[in-house]
């Protein structure tokens, strides 16, 4: 063995870097691999819920929920306690996990992370359960950075928004009156500003508010329906949403209200009991964040988007 060293050529420069670079990367990703490996562990002795997002068109099926079992580092095996039976539609799906764990260093401090993963098979114990077979997670996120973001948004994002007083059950939406709805929308009486996860910005004008909301007062709920388009000529999705007035700011300059309201449920349509509210979990509209996010990235990409 000595001999067959001693008749190697010396090493170049360009190898000792390439070596050295490789040994950099391979010690990342074992760093990497360790801080999600930490993590499945926090989620599984937690008992934490994973909150399970799917692309566009996989499934209308929302708030679908799984809890951890098992996990190494060829994937893991979460249940779907929500999902009544198997189906391969799911297989080879993407798929966006959240959750939030208690700090290993910090006392009470709650952390909300995502990463994506994929589906690679589905099967149904004995016992009914549902059960997913993942992919081992190859990135980390803060979800919390994601429910933040704020974008501004135009009508070709928002084409529609309309708020009522709050309200639940069966209401005819035609004869219900509406604080803003889409004809002063059209007309410019108020706008969408911005957008996030958990919470929209209307800019209203002095005449509309004088009209529809002479006296705002902080902490009333609205009941507020609104459509979202990811990317032009793509079906808009519908949101219901309950949401509070937080802030009132009027601008003498401009003669125009900023009104930001907080998500604080969403809703759905029940055939039989109407509009239904539900808590939101992990403290964001669910499916809305994917819109946001993308929203988030047009604004690099496009050049000239109106206010």
């Amino acid at each position: 063995m000595p001999r067959r060293w001693k008749n190697h050529a010396p090493q170049t420069a360009r190898q000792v870097i390439v070596c050295a670079l490789w040994t950099k990367n391979s010690s990342d990703d074992d760093r990497k691999r360790q801080v999600i490996m930490d993590l499945l562990e926090d989620i599984r002795d937690q008992r934490a819920k994973i909150k399970l997002e799917f692309d566009e068109g996989v499934t209308s099926i929302k708030d679908l929920t799984a809890t951890l079992l098992e996990y190494d580092v060829s994937g893991m095996v979460v249940e779907v306690s929500s999902l009544k039976g198997a189906t391969r539609a799911f297989d080879g799906a993407n798929i966006s996990c959240y959750f939030r764990v208690r700090d290993r260093a910090g006392r009470g401090r709650e952390r909300y992370l995502t990463f994506d993963s994929a589906v690679q098979g589905v099967t149904q114990r004995p016992s009914g359960m549902v059960h997913f077979s993942l992919a081992f997670p190859q990135n980390l996120k803060s979800a919390q950075l994601r429910r933040s973001v704020r974008v501004k948004v135009d009508p070709r994002k928002v084409p529609e928004l309309t708020v009522w007083p709050d309200f639940s059950g069966w209401r005819d939406l035609e004869k219900l009156p509406a604080v803003f709805g889409p004809e002063q929308l059209a007309e410019r009486g108020f706008k969408v500003d911005n957008f996030s996860a958990n919470g929209v910005r209307l800019v209203v004008t002095s005449a509309l508010m004088h009209e529809a909301l002479p006296e705002p007062v902080k902490g009333t709920r609205y009941a507020m329906r609104f459509s979202a388009v990811a990317e032009p000529g793509a079906a808009p999705a519908t949101f219901w949403v309950q949401a509070a007035l937080r802030n009132v700011f009027r601008d003498p300059h401009t003669s125009e209200t900023a009104l930001g309201f907080e998500f604080v449920a969403e809703g759905s349509m029940d055939e039989k009991n109407g509009l239904m509210w539900r808590p939101l979990k992990f403290d964001e509209v669910s499916g809305l964040g994917k819109f946001v996010f993308k929203w988030n990235l047009d604004l690099y990409r496009e050049k000239g988007m109106g206010s």
